[in-house]
C-alpha cells in the first residue's frame, strides 16, 4: 500500500489553543521549513500569500501553536506559518519542549502501540527526533517513547499578562471539538433552556470563550452556551488515505463525523456496506436536515469535498445528496443512502466519468488544508 503524506489540520479550523493550551510566546526563536510553507498575512488559508518559503528556510518564530499556527518572522515581514511545517534545525536536538496537554507516551509511532506512561499537561519533555506533522521521539523522566507532535511546543509562557490564562473571555473566532455529548443552552447556566444536545466530535465554532466557565457557541447555525471544559482544540491530521485502508478502519454500523469543507458545518454519517467504496446513510433526521441544507434543501449527485474523523484520524473524503437504492435505518428523513468515497475509491457499476469527479472532490479536501 502506498504511504501518503500527513499533512495539518483543517485550516478553517483555526484554533488559538486557550488556557493551558495558549499560543506559546517565543523570544524570537529559530525556526525552519519541513518543505514548501506558504508565508501568509494572517492565519487563515483565506488570508494573502506573502511569499513561498522553499524547505529548510530559517525564520524567527514569535508565537508558536503547535497544533495551529506559528507568527514568524522572515526578514523584515512578519506573518503566519502553519506549525506543521516548522521544526528546530537538527542540530538543535535534543530540545526541551513541553506538553500542551495530557498525553500519552507510546512505545512506537501509532497509536496502536502500548502506552508506556501518561504525561501531564506542562512537563518538560526531551524531544530527540521531531516530525512536527507527525509524531516524536522524546525521552521522559528516563524513559524514551513516542508521542503526538502537535501535543509539543518549543515554549510555554507563564504570563499574568495572558487574559485567556487569568480566565477572562476571549472573542476570537475559532472551532474547537466537544469532548463528549453536552448539551447547547440558551444562557451559561445549567437552568437554562437546552436548545439541543450535541454529540461527541463536534466542530462549534467559538464565539466567546472563558475556559474557566462556558463559551458562547455556534452549532450549524444555533447559537448558545456550553461548558467550555466540554470543548478541547482538534489534534487531528487530515490524511489523503487510499480506501483499501480506509475500510480496515470503518466499522459498519457506527456513526462518523464528517465535516464539509467549504463551510464547516458538520453531522454523522453511518456506513453500512464497504464495497467499492462506503454506502452510507445519516443516522438521524437531524442529519439529513443538515447534509440537505449544504445543498440548498434538494438531492443533487454533485460531490462535496469533507473530511471525515475516524478513530481520532481526519481524513479527506466526498459526498454527494443522492438517496438511491437500499437503505437500513428507518425514520431519518432519506428514503434510500448516500456514497462515501476516499482515494482511490470508485463508484459500483465503473462509471469512470462519476469516479473521477468523486476523486477530484476528495484531492479538493485535501488541498483545502494545506
Amino acid at each position: 500500500m502506498k504511504r501518503l503524506a500527513k499533512i495539518s489540520i483543517p485550516l478553517f479550523i483555526i484554533i488559538c489553543l486557550l488556557s493551558a493550551m495558549a499560543p506559546v510566546a517565543l523570544a524570537a526563536e529559530l525556526f525552519i521549513t519541513t518543505t514548501h510553507a506558504r508565508f501568509r498575512t494572517a492565519a487563515s488559508t483565506n488570508a494573502n500569500v506573502i511569499s513561498t518559503l522553499a524547505p529548510g528556510a530559517s525564520v524567527e518564530v514569535l508565537e508558536h501553536d503547535p497544533a495551529g499556527w506559528s507568527r514568524v518572522r522572515s526578514g523584515d515581514t512578519t506573518g503566519y506559518i502553519r506549525s506543521d511545517l516548522l521544526t528546530l534545525p537538527s542540530g538543535a536536538f535534543p530540545a526541551t519542549f513541553r506538553t500542551t496537554d495530557g498525553v500519552n507516551l507510546r512505545s512506537g509511532p501509532s497509536t496502536d502501540s502500548d502506552v508506556v506512561r501518561r504525561i501531564s499537561v506542562g512537563s518538560a519533555v526531551e524531544v530527540l527526533e521531531h516530525d512536527p506533522a507527525n509524531w516524536s521521539l522524546i525521552r521522559f523522566d528516563g524513559e524514551d517513547g513516542y508521542v503526538r507532535s502537535d501535543y509539543l511546543a518549543r515554549r510555554i509562557q507563564n504570563s499574568s499578562s495572558s487574559s485567556q490564562s487569568s480566565g477572562s473571555s476571549s472573542t476570537t473566532t475559532t472551532v474547537l471539538w466537544t469532548t463528549d455529548g453536552v448539551n447547547l443552552r440558551s444562557g451559561p447556566s445549567t437552568s437554562s433552556n437546552v436548545i439541543r444536545t450535541v454529540v461527541s466530535g463536534t466542530a462549534v465554532s467559538v464565539l466567546e470563550h472563558n475556559p474557566s466557565s462556558w463559551s458562547r457557541v455556534n452549532v450549524n447555525g444555533a447559537v448558545g452556551y456550553i461548558r467550555s471544559d466540554y470543548l478541547r482544540p482538534s489534534i487531528s491530521s487530515v490524511e489523503l488515505l487510499e480506501w483499501s485502508a480506509v475500510k480496515r478502519m470503518i466499522t459498519r454500523g457506527v456513526p462518523l463525523q464528517v465535516i464539509d469543507v467549504r463551510t464547516g458545518v458538520s453531522f454523522r454519517i453511518q456506513p453500512f456496506s464497504l464495497g467499492n467504496h462506503a454506502d452510507s446513510e445519516p443516522p438521524t433526521r437531524a442529519d439529513t436536515e443538515i447534509l440537505s441544507g449544504l445543498y440548498g434543501g434538494v438531492h443533487s449527485w454533485t460531490p462535496r469535498p469533507v473530511w471525515v474523523i475516524i478513530d481520532g484520524r481526519m481524513i479527506a473524503a466526498a459526498i454527494h445528496n443522492m438517496p438511491h437504492s437500499s437503505s437500513t435505518i428507518a425514520d431519518n428523513g432519506m428514503n434510500g443512502h448516500l456514497c462515501l468515497h476516499f482515494y482511490g475509491s470508485s463508484t459500483h457499476n465503473g462509471n469512470a466519468s462519476y469516479t473521477r469527479e468523486m476523486q477530484n472532490a476528495v484531492a479538493e479536501a485535501y488541498a483545502a488544508s494545506r
